[in-house]
């Protein structure tokens, strides 16, 4: 799999600490919300290299990165080829 053939893919980012409002216009398409000491940005990532890009500008922030994690069953998510098996499919006439 080339990775420009890619689908995007709804990522969680989790964060150390509770980040105030004015991070959220850093981080476009992404939704900020706060856990319990931590900060999760969550929303749908075109490809690697725009996660790469995410990865470096929280590192430029100095913010201390605890999980990545992609959301198999959001609704935007793309359902992974290998799944065909036991995902059901609609035959159209």
């Amino acid at each position: 799999c080339h990775p420009s053939d890619m689908a995007a893919r709804v990522y969680r980012i989790t964060v150390e600490g509770e980040l105030g409002d004015q991070m959220q216009s850093a981080f476009p398409g992404l939704v900020l919300t706060r856990d319990h000491g931590t900060s999760i940005f969550t929303g749908e990532v075109a490809d690697q290299a725009a996660l790469q890009a995410i990865l470096r500008r929280l590192t430029d922030f100095g913010l201390s990165l605890l999980e990545t994690k992609v959301i198999p069953d959001a609704p935007d998510a793309t359902p992974d080829p290998g799944d065909r098996a036991t995902t059901p499919t609609t035959e159209v006439r």
